[in-house]
């Protein structure tokens, strides 16, 4: 009797341990978020909700830009260069 109470005991535990590491948050992953239309190389990670696709790379735009639209990306040495809002 002593084993049935000390199993359903542990049993409880885990159940607990599992229900607390589902319910929380996990934590975020490290991604660079980029300014608004400075580009970025194309291969890389990035949390962009709007895209500007260029031939050098891809830069953050504003929601308020649809896809499809022409746009442009602000190169390091502040040159702009011409692209396409994919998504």
């Amino acid at each position: 009797m002593l084993s049935d109470s000390i199993g359903a005991m542990l049993l409880r535990v885990v159940f607990l341990v599992t229900v607390l590491a589902l319910a929380s948050p996990a934590t975020p992953q490290e991604l660079p978020e980029p300014t608004l239309y400075e580009l970025v190389p194309a291969d890389g990670s990035y949390p962009i909700a709007r895209v500007c696709y260029t031939d050098e790379g891809i830069c953050a735009l504003p929601l308020t830009i649809p896809p499809g639209r022409p746009c442009a990306c602000r190169r390091a040495d502040g040159t702009w260069v011409s692209g396409v809002c994919t998504h």
